[in-house]
């Protein structure tokens, strides 16, 4: 479906955020029974690329949902955490690659395993098809030209 700008935009900083932020209190969950917080700190808190990502999955996400054909609500999720997940693996692999990894593609399969495991994917996923029934449809001209929210 095509949606309105402010929609896709809710849309894509909702999953993009709360995606994110899942896999952060679940990571400082697996750190608080290990009891060191060092790995989480470094991953979660004081990575330097985290907004980077942030930023792209949310342009991502965003421009998705605005300039692809119109779709069922149901394809949404499928389409997105496409998007979702090749935004992980693209930035996980030239993080990874910047800094002299010799397998870059390998590490970055290994943080979206990282993710799956931190439920940051599934979350993504999921929030995706939730928030999907919420988007607010473009009208065509032949139904006056507006948008569902009256203009």
């Amino acid at each position: 479906m095509t949606v309105t700008w402010r929609s896709a935009v809710l849309y894509a900083l909702t999953v993009t955020l709360g995606s994110w932020a899942t896999g952060a209190l679940v990571g400082l969950a697996w750190s608080a029974v290990a009891g060191d917080f060092g790995f989480w700190v470094s991953w979660w808190v004081a990575n330097p690329a985290a907004p980077v990502f942030l930023a792209v999955a949310a342009l991502v996400l965003t421009v998705a949902r605005r300039l692809t054909p119109p779709v069922p609500v149901w394809r949404v999720p499928l389409i997105d955490g496409g998007a979702y997940l090749l935004v992980l693996l693209l930035w996980a692999g030239l993080s990874a690659w910047r800094d002299g990894a010799e397998a870059s593609a390998d590490d970055a399969f290994a943080v979206a395993a990282f993710a799956v495991l931190t439920l940051q994917l599934p979350s993504a996923w999921l929030l995706s098809r939730v928030r999907a029934r919420r988007l607010r449809p473009v009208l065509g001209p032949n139904e006056g030209g507006v948008t569902a929210a009256g203009r």
